[in-house]
């Protein structure tokens, strides 16, 4: 638009407004329309257009402000000759803003009048694709997709794509994979093509999600769906696919920021795996292509910095590599998460107890949250040769003996040889542990224990992130069924 033109078009709408205060007996529907209507259809095709680019959480906020305008006008002119838009569009607004409660009414009040026209008709496909999203919101699957499957072969692409959306939803969450992913298949749109990811990797079908991600990589589409995509492949087992994915965006080049997180999750997921080799390069890489953001580079720095700590075996030891560090990898989330935990197995390691339960929960924090089965294994052998009438003491020596597997044959035989009727023991048979006498008792123990220690390490933590960040969240312990 050309200066002149843009100026012409500024001053008609200041000459509408002027006129609308000062005769507004006499263009009142004019009023009306530029007032309410007008405002209300300018945000939802703002909103129309971020919903096309697979932007949903940006949609929300004009599909929120064209149900305030269009509500605006219900309100203030219920008899208006613009009702019927304004009904459609605050409903329309409200569903898709996430306010189904505010969208019902306005949009079964728009559907209860019968469509004259061509236009009246496509309003109306609008506003039950509207009301089907609402549906699913709501949780009534199966009414949901009644009304929407007639809308999937919708001439207007638009409306059809969305009616696939979430049609797709509703049968998801019913439980109906098959029928989520039938719904999207043949549509090559962004949005949709993460959407069959997500289907594809609760049902399993691993190959598929790869293929659909490297699509979309190709393509330079980056979203937080492929690192979470990413990190779901890597739990599930699926190593090759993680690397393949990440190994596609570098090839596409999509964006130093976005192969910096990518690589930054797969060096993490493999330095929790104790891949060191592999952890060390992924995090290089994000390193390198971090930038300026500081943030992600203190991080990485600090997992490169501290990855030796897997190789130590005293707690003395990781306590002394942590101090030794500068004041700003400390301060990093990852260091400062290290550091709270080191001080929970101290605390467990100096807590009375005769029982070594505590001692022995010290070791599953070392191997768990540390990821030092070095310190672990030497925790797990001392409740076991310290305290042999122990309890836990066969869990003890079959901890260690997974961590040792040089020591392991002669660890499970002291299991098997020394405390035949323990649960441990029955694990390394083959048999239900959950037969054996202690296998609910030491349970109980433990969890006593944990509960216990980690009451005073949360107060101490408070303390600590008090003291070096004023108002933050003190996270609690991990719940005691995530120890293994």
């Amino acid at each position: 638009m050309t200066g002149s033109a843009g100026a012409a078009l500024v001053l008609r709408r200041a000459l509408l407004a002027t006129v609308c205060g000062a005769v507004l007996l006499f263009a009142g529907a004019g009023c009306v329309y530029y007032n309410g209507i007008y405002n209300a259809k300018s945000a939802a095709r703002t909103a129309d257009g971020r919903l096309e680019r697979g932007d949903e959480a940006g949609a929300a906020h004009f599909f929120q402000q064209s149900a305030a305008s269009a509500e605006s006008v219900l309100v203030r002119h219920p008899a208006s000759a613009w009702r019927s838009r304004a009904l459609l569009l605050a409903g329309r607004g409200a569903a898709f803003g996430g306010d189904c409660a505010g969208a019902e009414p306005r949009l079964t009040e728009f559907l209860a009048a019968t469509p004259v026209s061509a236009e009246d008709s496509l309003q109306h496909a609008e506003a039950r694709v509207a009301l089907g999203a609402c549906e699913t919101r709501l949780g009534r699957h199966a009414v949901s997709r009644a009304r929407l499957d007639s809308l999937v072969a919708h001439p207007n692409v638009r409306l059809s794509r969305l009616a696939r959306l979430w049609a797709s939803r509703a049968a998801y969450a019913a439980g109906d994979r098959r029928a989520a992913a039938r719904y999207l298949e043949g549509v090559d749109a962004a949005p949709f093509q993460w959407e069959l990811v997500g289907i594809a990797i609760a049902a399993g079908e691993f190959a598929r999600a790869e293929s659909l991600i490297v699509q979309r990589a190709s393509r330079g589409d980056f979203r937080e769906d492929a690192t979470r995509a990413v990190r779901d492949l890597w739990g599930a087992g699926e190593w090759d696919a993680a690397e393949r994915i990440v190994a596609g965006y570098d090839l596409a080049r999509a964006g130093d920021a976005n192969r910096a997180s990518l690589h930054y999750a797969l060096g993490d997921l493999s330095l929790r795996a104790g891949r060191d080799s592999m952890a060390r390069r992924h995090l290089g890489l994000a390193r390198g292509l971090a930038g300026r953001d500081t943030i992600l580079e203190s991080e990485v720095r600090a997992r490169l910095a501290l990855m030796g700590m897997s190789q130590l075996s005293r707690v003395d030891d990781l306590d002394s590599v942590l101090a030794s560090q500068p004041a700003q990898l400390q301060r990093s989330e990852y260091g400062r998460r290290l550091g709270e935990h080191v001080l929970l197995i101290r605390m467990l390691q100096s807590a009375p107890d005769s029982t070594g339960a505590a001692l022995y929960l010290a070791g599953e924090v070392a191997r768990d949250s540390l990821r030092s089965p070095r310190a672990a294994s030497a925790l797990f052998e001392r409740v076991a040769r310290e305290l042999p009438t122990s309890p836990v003491a066969p869990n003890a020596w079959r901890a260690a003996a997974m961590l040792r597997p040089d020591s392991a044959s002669s660890w499970t035989m002291n299991v098997q040889r020394d405390y035949p009727q323990s649960a441990a023991a029955a694990a390394l048979s083959g048999q239900d542990p959950a037969t054996r006498a202690d296998f609910a008792t030491t349970a109980a123990l433990l969890r006593a224990r944990w509960v216990e220690v980690t009451a005073r390490w949360t107060d101490s933590v408070r303390v600590l992130r008090a003291n070096r960040t004023p108002g933050q969240r003190v996270p609690t312990a991990p719940p005691f069924d995530t120890l293994s």
